[in-house]
């Protein structure tokens, strides 16, 4: 007996996920076998009406009748139980937690429900609150502005001063993704700009301004492992280039050998003289076949970058990375001030950035106005692309709206303001960071799929909605971390029933890829079903 009892013990969370599953499947059942018994006494019902009642009125209401049991017979489909049972039998789901729920499109009604009340990390679906309250709340046409100023005077084509670059939180500046944003777009027009204002030569300083928004540029709660690295990018007021530069990288000509720095373009300097950065680099060479491995630590004491992890040994000729840049408003500083050089105008002093609690001059000279796309074409990157410093600038902006300085903090409330404005419950939503990339967020299905029904009548909506990207033929967000995958949107099943979804499972292990496959087949077999009830 002893041993039966340790046994169960040992193996008591196998037992508790099979039970769970089996539960799942009783429910299934249950809910199959009471419609059955439904259309046995419809059709009970509909002999006595046919013997009591003749004519168009008794047909009419029998043939309603059939309609309604047969709807209810039909409304489990036996393929996304098969589907679903399959997906929690899955090995690397043993000590998963996982939260679903579908609900029809049409009147938000809840027809499957697995855990959707409990609280886990979101991962990148976490920017369907940040997209849906900055379209609210901010608008679609919102532009950012950033400014193109001098201090002092322009004496015989010199300028007397410094030249300011001040923003206003535009993540789009310098960034490839728009054409009139490209680091050479913005580049010319500043050089006309100033040639127009007949500056040849600068005898002062260029000067990058984040002065609205906190000293803190990262979120709490994010990781090490991420910050160094171009998708844990903090954001400023003045942003270039979405704050990232590029390492190129060779293998070595064997599995673990030392892996090669090849070069760095448009690398960010140690000091406002022009220094270059220092970069550390214990990188080895991998297995063929094993992907980027490689990852890009900031040293907290000294402007040093270390390189750590592994190039795969079959990496293509033009293998890179991208790190983040530690100070934005200095980096923009810093490549303007080389635009400047290359162009052959003279810059007789350094880059610097000045940040809150610095002061500016109190005359300053505007020589240009620039503006970013309007947020809804801001929106459709942020969510197609999953671009975590967009999700960082939008929940600044928002708190950028009624404090100052800004900081993501606020911006996170004003996100759960919106969310308990729509409805939601206030605890169902507790972020950090407006991204997602923090594992310390915690939101449940039932919460991302209430939004995604709730936001269908917003005027703004169908800028939403073209911004989730088409994954697997689904038009949905992802979101991926650590031991987190997750999916939310919108679909529809072969009989053209509309369906929302929240799908999120944290804490797997194995196979990143198996557990999106498997999750993708349960989407599938919704998809493919006549509905559910």
């Amino acid at each position: 007996m002893s041993g039966l009892l340790g046994w169960i013990f040992s193996r008591k969370k196998d037992l508790i996920r099979k039970l769970a599953a089996l539960a799942d499947t009783a429910a299934f059942y249950l809910k199959y076998w009471l419609a059955m018994f439904y259309l046995y006494i419809g059709m009970l019902m509909i002999q006595r009406i046919k013997q009591a009642l003749s004519g168009f009125f008794a047909w009419s209401i029998t043939g309603w009748m059939v309609c309604l049991v047969l709807y209810e017979a039909h409304a489990q489909s036996p393929s996304f139980l098969r589907a679903w049972q399959r997906f929690r039998q899955l090995p690397e789901l043993r000590h998963a937690a996982i939260g679903m729920e579908v609900m029809d499109a049409t009147n938000g009604k809840v027809v499957f429900q697995v855990q959707s009340h409990l609280g886990l990390a979101p991962a990148s679906c976490n920017k369907v609150f940040t997209a849906a309250a900055a379209l609210e709340q901010l608008g679609p046409g919102y532009r950012y502005k950033t400014l193109l100023a001098y201090s002092g005077s322009i004496q015989q084509q010199v300028l007397e001063g410094n030249l300011y670059l001040i923003g206003s939180g535009d993540p789009t500046l310098g960034s490839w993704r728009y054409p009139a944003t490209t680091t050479e777009s913005i580049g010319t027009r500043w050089l006309q700009v100033l040639r127009r204002a007949g500056i040849r030569s600068i005898r002062g300083n260029v000067v990058g301004v984040d002065t609205i928004y906190s000293t803190q540029m990262i979120p709490g709660g994010w990781v090490w492992e991420d910050i160094g690295n171009y998708y844990g990018a903090g954001c400023a007021a003045l942003n270039w280039h979405e704050n990232q530069f590029d390492i190129a990288l060779q293998p070595g000509e064997h599995v673990g050998d030392p892996a090669r720095l090849m070069g760095m373009k448009h690398a960010p300097y140690a000091t406002p003289d022009g220094k270059p950065l220092q970069v550390v680099n214990e990188l080895l060479t991998g297995e063929a076949g094993s992907g980027d491995q490689a990852y890009v630590y900031f040293d907290l004491t000294r402007p040093i970058l270390f390189l750590r992890g592994t190039v795969p040994l079959d990496a293509s000729p033009d293998f890179s990375i991208s790190a983040s840049v530690p100070d934005p408003a200095a980096y923009a500083a810093q490549q303007f001030r080389d635009t400047l050089l290359q162009a052959g105008i003279d810059v007789q002093g350094k880059a610097l950035a000045v940040h809150l609690h610095d002061t500016l001059p109190a005359a300053l000279t505007v020589l240009d106005t620039f503006y970013s796309p309007p947020l809804d074409s801001i929106v459709y990157w942020f969510l197609h692309r999953s671009i975590n410093l967009y999700g960082e600038a939008l929940a600044l902006s928002l708190s950028h709206q009624q404090h100052h300085p800004a900081t993501i903090q606020t911006g996170v409330e004003m996100i759960h303001q919106f969310c308990i404005q729509l409805g939601l419950d206030a605890t169902a939503v507790n972020t950090v960071d407006g991204s997602g990339l923090s594992p310390a967020n915690r939101v449940t299905a039932h919460a991302l799929a209430s939004l995604l029904f709730r936001i269908q009548h917003r005027p703004w909506f169908s800028d939403f909605y073209e911004a989730l990207p088409v994954i697997h033929n689904i038009r949905m967000k992802d979101g991926y971390i650590a031991g987190v995958r997750s999916y939310a949107g919108y679909l529809q099943d072969r009989s053209g029933k509309k369906w929302i979804f929240a799908f999120i499972v944290n804490n797997f292990t194995g196979s990143s890829l198996n557990v999106r496959n498997a999750m993708w087949d349960v989407l599938d077999a919704l998809k493919q079903s006549q509905g559910l009830k």
